[in-house]
């Protein structure tokens, strides 16, 4: 079987000069949109606390933990912003060793996957997490929040969800290339929900539980989803069989 159109051998050197500026493209479009981000971000960081916890005040405990959360602040958004043209760097370096459906596949997939992953953070920024905030803190008075713990706990929250949204085309991707099949997820289903349970309950602080029961469910109801996609596909495939 030939290779694709564009592989030949490459020394190793070649194949880390390659990738080496590629990441330094990365990284200096990076730097620059967290810098601009970040100066940007005050109204923003604070429009989003009031989104999350309502009239609650911040609370800073040390003298770095307002810069710390600007900055991650700033880096999440620069990533949601960044991800299409990043993936497209690491395609081109990817490019001239995948086959030409391997090439269309990809790109029938990539765009897709930055929705999918933005309409998860959005799922979870608009409903989920001021509604779990908003159960955890009704039996408090006058709470003390952290900005560092709120605001982190909220973070990692809207990352899970938007990647636990994929989780369907993700199983998708690596059935269609042969990485792993349907019946290999139907086998994997009770261990993969014990070790998501594990990871989801050191994902948070949130001792009420809440957060973590959210985000093992959509876990389960995103992984179901995947089975049965795949299950529809081997079907499908079957029958023209």
């Amino acid at each position: 079987m030939s290779g694709p159109p564009e592989d030949r051998e490459l020394e190793l050197r070649e194949h880390i000069e390659e990738l080496r500026k590629r990441l330094i493209r990365i990284c200096i479009i990076l730097i620059v949109a967290v810098s601009i981000s970040y100066y940007v971000s005050y109204p923003y960081l604070l429009s989003f606390w009031y989104s999350l916890v309502g009239k609650n005040p911040i609370y800073v405990f040390t003298p770095l933990e307002w810069v710390v959360i600007r900055l991650s602040f700033s880096v999440i958004t620069s990533l949601l912003l960044l991800y299409p043209y990043i993936i497209y760097e690491l395609y081109l370096f990817a490019k001239p060793g995948l086959y030409e459906h391997e090439r269309k596949f990809l790109k029938s997939i990539l765009i897709p996957s930055y929705g999918i992953f933005l309409f998860g953070t959005f799922f979870a920024y608009k409903f989920v997490v001021p509604v779990l905030y908003s159960i955890a803190l009704s039996s408090a008075v006058d709470p003390y929040l952290s900005a560092e713990k709120t605001l982190t706990n909220a973070f990692k929250l809207l990352i899970s969800f938007g990647f636990f949204f994929q989780i369907p085309l993700i199983m998708v991707l690596s059935d269609k290339f042969g990485i792993i099949r349907y019946p290999t997820y139907r086998s994997l289903r009770i261990p993969v929900y014990i070790l998501i349970l594990i990871f989801v309950t050191n994902l948070t602080m949130d001792f009420t539980g809440l957060t973590q029961i959210a985000s093992l469910v959509l876990f389960v109801i995103m992984y179901e989803t995947g089975l049965l996609i795949l299950r529809v596909l081997n079907n499908e495939k079957r029958n023209r069989q």
